[in-house]
């Protein structure tokens, strides 16, 4: 292994790094003025089902340490287990978080029960369905799935900063800068996922549930002033 490709995977440097992001983002929230909305409903649906799966496109997940109020119940992540996955689940731990990272980047039956068993428990999970490499902004059916197999609800969640530098990454990730104005957005999905569930049914709902993202952020976004491109926001 290449001197690069190990200073890379140093599990102490990553975990170095995360700590670093974790640092900025508290300085972000601290010195950022803050308009979230949403977060009450949210805790409802957590009383009457036990536990929820939160979405959030994979270009707003710098704000996910706050998708979830960590005071009132518990909450896991799902991230990939490559390189900047590790980090994000890192960064997740820092704020108190659970993570369950991917195996080259797909779900085994050993994750799968863990997650499953964690929302019949009370564990909710947050998942970026777009990732953990894209396309963007194109929802897969994995939560969609989980919602029919634990009946629990889906609440999608999104950000929107007047200050963020955007990423040249595939994603064109937000990042936010501090001493600025932040929107969070919480919103229940508001499709019945039926207990029997075809693959072509859960095409059409991972879409629907894709449009519901974007209409959400795209409330974040407006609430800002945020041009609107046609592909990406």
């Amino acid at each position: 292994m290449s001197l690069r490709r190990r200073i890379a995977s140093s599990r102490g440097l990553n975990r170095a790094i995360a700590a670093v992001f974790g640092l900025w983002l508290r300085l972000v929230w601290a010195t950022s003025r803050r308009d979230a909305q949403g977060w009450d409903a949210v805790a409802r649906l957590i009383e009457a089902h036990g536990a929820v799966i939160i979405v959030c496109w994979h270009q707003r997940i710098m704000l996910t340490p706050w998708m979830f109020d960590l005071t009132r119940a518990r909450c896991q992540s799902l991230t990939s287990a490559g390189r900047a996955g590790r980090v994000v689940g890192w960064i997740h731990q820092h704020f108190g978080y659970g993570s369950v990272p991917m195996p080259k980047g797909t779900l085994g039956t050993p994750e799968m029960r863990q997650i499953l068993t964690g929302l019949r428990q009370g564990v909710s999970i947050g998942i970026s369905p777009d990732g953990p490499r894209g396309p963007a902004r194109v929802a897969k059916d994995t939560p969609i799935r989980w919602a029919r197999a634990a009946q629990v609800p889906i609440v999608a969640f999104s950000f929107a900063g007047s200050r963020v530098w955007r990423w040249r990454t595939w994603d064109r990730l937000h990042f936010p800068l501090p001493f600025g104005r932040l929107v969070l957005l919480w919103q229940q999905w508001d499709q019945r996922v039926p207990e029997r569930l075809s693959d072509a049914e859960a095409t059409r709902l991972a879409a629907d549930l894709g449009g519901f993202m974007d209409a959400l952020t795209a409330r974040a976004d407006e609430a800002l002033k945020h041009p609107q491109p046609a592909s990406q926001a």
